[in-house]
């Protein structure tokens, strides 16, 4: 009896031994998620920004101090918000400005994205950009006239204008980098979120669900550029730096945290 009592605890020792080390031996790497304002204002979303100047020497200077801070990371890759098929042509402009014979664009994922990398030492920068599945938007305005809901987007349009009319505010007033410490909070994450969750998801709920599938559009848009960002990680990879328009952060930072290959890292806590 005391002989099998003795070989219990020893097999009960070994495996919590093993258990230990395979939790100490399990890699996870480290992921940044930055959340942007669009440099450019490309006209592309429904809700802007106004334009700022940030070709304008005070603003490239508070760009090399966030390169200084992003820069200490010693990230492996640096992902951006271009389209996953247009890898080529990046490849190709990184390459010209990595051997000084590119001048970069105002665009935040080249004025970010590719001095980082230059900073970094990287030979590429990775793009996982995907307009996937958004097909349900147009109809989202024809369905709300119909069911006398366009109240709901009238709400939608005021509390979103207010949102931007913030951040624009912010941006005026702050340096590149307050800005992002700023709008990276969980607070201005859950603002823009909102958006869809406490507005468009109501259009057309019991009947057509339109605003349902909206909601489901950007969700599987984000989706497809999570898919993206994990399959161009390699396990050696210990810390990545994913640069994208605000918008985008709270999904993607929802579905990273629910891999078990990631520890997502707050913007607050690197930018100090």
């Amino acid at each position: 009896m005391t002989f099998i009592k003795t070989i219990s605890i020893f097999l009960i020792t070994l495996l919590s031994i093993t258990t230990i080390f395979g939790q100490e031996s399990k890699h996870k790497t480290k992921i940044l998620l930055i959340g942007t304002i669009h440099f450019e204002t490309p006209h592309l979303d429904k809700y802007e920004l106004k334009t700022d100047n940030f070709l304008a020497p005070k603003r490239q200077k508070e760009l090399e101090e966030l390169i200084g801070f992003l820069k200490r990371t010693n990230a492996d890759k640096v992902m951006i918000e271009k389209p996953f098929n247009q890898q080529k042509q990046t490849d190709s402009l990184y390459n010209a400005y990595s051997q000084n014979r590119y001048t970069l664009t105002v665009s935040e994922r080249e004025q970010i994205g590719f001095r980082l990398a230059k900073k970094l030492n990287l030979k590429k920068i990775n793009c996982v950009d995907e307009f996937y599945g958004m097909k349900h938007d147009s109809l989202v305005s024809v369905t709300a006239k119909e069911k006398n809901q366009l109240y709901i987007l009238n709400e939608l349009s005021s509390t979103a204008n207010n949102f931007m009319l913030e951040i624009d505010n912010v941006t005026k007033r702050n340096s590149i980098t307050e800005i992002l410490k700023y709008i990276n909070t969980k607070e201005l994450l859950q603002k823009n979120l909102s958006l869809y969750l406490k507005y468009y998801a109501k259009i057309g709920a019991g009947e057509n669900y339109i605003g349902a599938e909206s909601v489901s559009d950007w969700y599987l848009r984000n989706l497809a550029i999570y898919s993206n960002v994990i399959t161009q990680i390699d396990a050696k990879d210990k810390y990545v730096i994913l640069i994208f328009g605000q918008g985008h952060i709270p999904i993607l930072k929802h579905l990273l945290e629910n891999n078990d290959d990631f520890e997502v890292v707050e913007v607050n806590s690197v930018l100090k």
